[in-house]
């Protein structure tokens, strides 16, 4: 576990390296631990007189999300899955707790608004509400990714819906849809993931404004406001994508139902072209003892152009109905 305490020294941020949970400064203002274990989670919130309760039923859970807000504390659990840079599924959980002039962030995993927000406040003057100052930040930060995040899923959207769309017939056919609505399907896993992410922030953004024992100073209520709004538009822009994804989602089925529907209209046409020769085929391959055709010299030229007529015609007739061209 790594362990970082920020005070504030001369009016600014400070950043300090601390070894044990009982080697906290009293006069952190923030307290972040990376990669801790449960009992260290515990003893963390104990020594800056947190409450931690982690809900057993959480852990089953690949997404999930508690905001509660209980006498001078709010809690914050979030959890979800991500890929990492080895391109392997991890799950990564974060944990935020605050009073009015405490906090603490416990996260396992990838967490670039948390990684963000300590490089900005190291060394960045402190306001009346340190505390509160780096939490603002902290959500703004995490507008930023997911915004990020958002303009990449948009941009993806972009792409396969160019890949769909803007081809001609014959390379259309060679797309393998099949894939094409594979990686549509993890897309919107992804959007699930990021609207699980919105309302989470959209929540602690509410209870902050709203909450009196956090006694925002006009420049943070201003900052928060920002937050607000920016989370007001990523909410419309995550629904836009949404329903551009859903679209292209509908389109890409109805691409496969078009193409099964092809291939089964060409084993239709090879049956019909097929059938009557056979059918001929069956009736003169009886071994009945009287058949008058086997006593008749040009019986065999007959059969022959009389198999050839009945291929020819219903290929001629499905030609007629535009079958083949389509």
């Amino acid at each position: 576990m790594q362990i970082t305490a920020y005070v504030v020294e001369e009016g600014r941020f400070k950043p300090l390296s601390v070894d044990a949970p009982e080697q906290l400064p009293e006069r952190a203002v923030w307290v972040r631990a990376i990669d801790p274990t449960e009992e260290e989670c515990i003893r963390l919130a104990a020594k800056l007189g947190f409450q931690l309760d982690i809900d057993e039923a959480a852990r089953t859970l690949e997404t999930y999300g508690h905001v509660e807000v209980e006498g001078d504390q709010l809690t914050v659990i979030m959890q979800a899955g991500q890929t990492d840079a080895a391109h392997e599924h991890v799950t990564s959980r974060g944990v935020v707790l605050m009073s009015a002039n405490k906090l603490l962030t416990l996260r396992t995993g990838q967490a670039p608004a948390f990684e963000s927000t300590a490089r900005e406040i190291a060394g960045d003057e402190a306001g009346p509400e340190p505390s509160l100052q780096v939490v603002i930040l902290l959500l703004s930060n995490a507008m930023q990714v997911t915004s990020k995040i958002l303009d990449g899923a948009e941009a993806d959207v972009h792409r396969y819906a160019r890949a769909l769309f803007n081809t001609t017939r014959s390379t259309r056919a060679e797309i393998d849809l099949e894939n094409l609505l594979s990686d549509l399907g993890s897309l919107q896993t992804k959007m699930v993931d990021l609207r699980y992410r919105h309302r989470l922030i959209s929540r602690i953004v509410e209870i902050v404004k709203a909450d009196p024992k956090f006694a925002l100073t006009p420049d943070l209520q201003e900052d928060l406001n920002l937050v607000a709004s920016d989370a007001v538009s990523l909410r419309d822009f995550t629904q836009s994508i949404d329903d551009q994804l859903s679209r292209l989602m509908e389109s890409t089925i109805g691409f496969i139902g078009i193409r099964q529907n092809a291939s089964a209209r060409w084993f239709s046409i090879v049956a019909t072209v097929f059938m009557p020769p056979t059918l001929l085929g069956a009736v003169w391959g009886m071994n009945f003892k009287y058949m008058p055709e086997l006593d008749d010299p040009y019986s065999y030229t007959i059969a022959l152009t009389l198999m050839l007529l009945s291929a020819t015609i219903p290929l001629w007739i499905v030609r007629r109905m535009g079958w083949l061209g389509r």
